[in-house]
């Protein structure tokens, strides 16, 4: 009798975990497709949504990338346990530098992340300047 009580309970909570994963998939992909991404991307995110990743990059150019991180975090203690410290602050721009390196000039930094203005409770899209990715964290 106690078995089949408990295997009722656990399809329940199987069925409604299930429910939620696709939920949160159909909104995560939702929001994706209005950044311009689509399934591509969406494995991924739900990783860093759910925070199993940090992030990941999406697009890259020469002196920058593009990457998809978590809606509220900002990386601060993340590098900091890289050997980076944030130097400056100005509004949704996060610039770090170095620690142990001597900087010539105060407005010198070794990369700035930048955060999306718009807000999305899933994931937050950044751009990394300095030629640096995500991943090389």
């Amino acid at each position: 009798m106690k078995s089949k009580g408990l295997k009722k309970f656990l399809s329940a909570v199987l069925i409604i975990f299930i429910f939620f994963f696709i939920i949160s998939e159909i909104f995560i992909y939702k929001y994706l497709k209005s950044y311009g991404y689509g399934t591509k991307e969406l494995p991924k995110t739900t990783l860093v949504y759910f925070q199993l990743s940090k992030g990941f990059t999406v697009d890259e150019e020469e002196n920058y990338s593009v990457f998809i991180g978590r809606h509220s975090y900002i990386y601060d203690d993340f590098l900091n346990k890289k050997g980076y410290y944030k130097s400056d602050q100005m509004g949704l721009v996060y610039s770090y530098r170095e620690e142990n390196k001597s900087y010539s000039s105060d407005n010198i930094h070794a990369f700035s992340i930048t955060a999306s203005n718009d807000w999305c409770h899933w994931f937050r899209v950044y751009r990394i300047g300095g030629g640096y990715k995500i991943e090389d964290f």
